[in-house]
């Protein structure tokens, strides 16, 4: 997919797929987690599958989960997904080392789901709820639907009414309302508080969150050398951008220092800043688009 609002910016169509392969070596990310997660006193609340791209997309996801698992039982997974490719059994069958999934369905409307979707040649929503009712069918843990709303592409009464038809009917563990609150790829806007209000009332679904605006809350984090914080700051900007408060508080780190921080990055063209919405966001700095174009090639 290629949706308007993802933060990780556009997806040209001539990369729109929905092959299933080795995206990313196996070997190399497992090499990392074993490094992050056999460290001394390690411990998140989930180690959520997610990143640049549909993460079920890669064809050893299964096996990445399951190694994970195997290093560290005590610790729950989590995949984010787009739904795209639930339907398929090859899929289904890797998700039995998962504790949560979040599923996106923001559109139920075939317009409605290529204007905000964008889609691969082939993907269709009935292909989306196909894999959202197998999913219900088959899958043992937590499932927490999500729909991102934009202003005035999928927020209509009559699209509203059919979103909310089918969280109904799919009856999820959650139904989490979402919206743009990162610089987006393409143009357009969010919603109000107070407009996802008014729609959670709409549907009135008894187990419904709304989840944007919020912080991550870290506890004990052991501060951190100027170049350790350094490298995870350009590590989880280069994942997504990420307001200032947000890395504020994943740091461990007052303004002040945060600032001093982002001031060296940027003078060293590494980082720049960005406003969205009131907000300032660090984001990985772009090369030559022209350098991008032909490394792509």
């Amino acid at each position: 997919m290629d949706c308007i609002y993802c933060e990780c910016g556009k997806t040209e169509k001539r990369f729109l797929t929905l092959e299933r392969k080795e995206w990313v070596p196996t070997d190399e990310v497992k090499r990392e987690l074993e490094e992050l997660l056999t460290k001394e006193n390690f411990y998140a609340d989930y180690i959520t599958f997610s990143g640049n791209g549909e993460p079920t997309l890669h064809s050893r996801f299964g096996e990445i989960a399951r190694f994970i698992k195997e290093l560290r039982p005590d610790l729950k997974l989590a995949l984010l997904t787009n739904a795209s490719t639930l339907h398929l059994d090859e899929v289904l069958e890797n998700l039995e080392p998962f504790d949560l999934i979040s599923p996106s369905l923001d559109a139920v409307s075939e317009s409605v789901f290529k204007k905000v979707n964008h889609p691969a040649k082939g993907l269709t929503v009935e292909k989306i709820l196909e894999g959202l009712d197998k999913l219900k069918k088959t899958f043992k843990g937590q499932i927490w639907l999500e729909t991102l709303f934009v202003k005035g592409i999928n927020d209509s009464p009559e699209e509203v009414e059919l979103i909310g038809r089918e969280v109904h009917r799919l009856k999820p563990d959650r139904w989490q309302l979402n919206t743009v609150v990162r610089p987006p790829a393409y143009n357009v806007k969010g919603l109000t508080e107070e407009e996802l209000l008014a729609i959670a009332r709409r549907v009135n679904y008894p187990k419904t969150d709304i989840v944007c605006y919020n912080y991550l809350r870290l506890e004990d984090i052991k501060p951190l050398r100027m170049e350790e914080l350094e490298s995870k700051l350009l590590e989880t900007v280069k994942r997504r951008p990420s307001p200032l408060e947000e890395l504020e508080v994943s740091l461990n780190i007052n303004r002040e220092t945060l600032e001093e921080l982002i001031e060296k990055l940027q003078r060293e063209g590494k980082i720049e800043i960005t406003t969205f919405g009131g907000k300032k966001f660090a984001t990985v700095k772009l090369r030559n688009p022209d350098v991008q174009k032909k490394e792509r090639i």
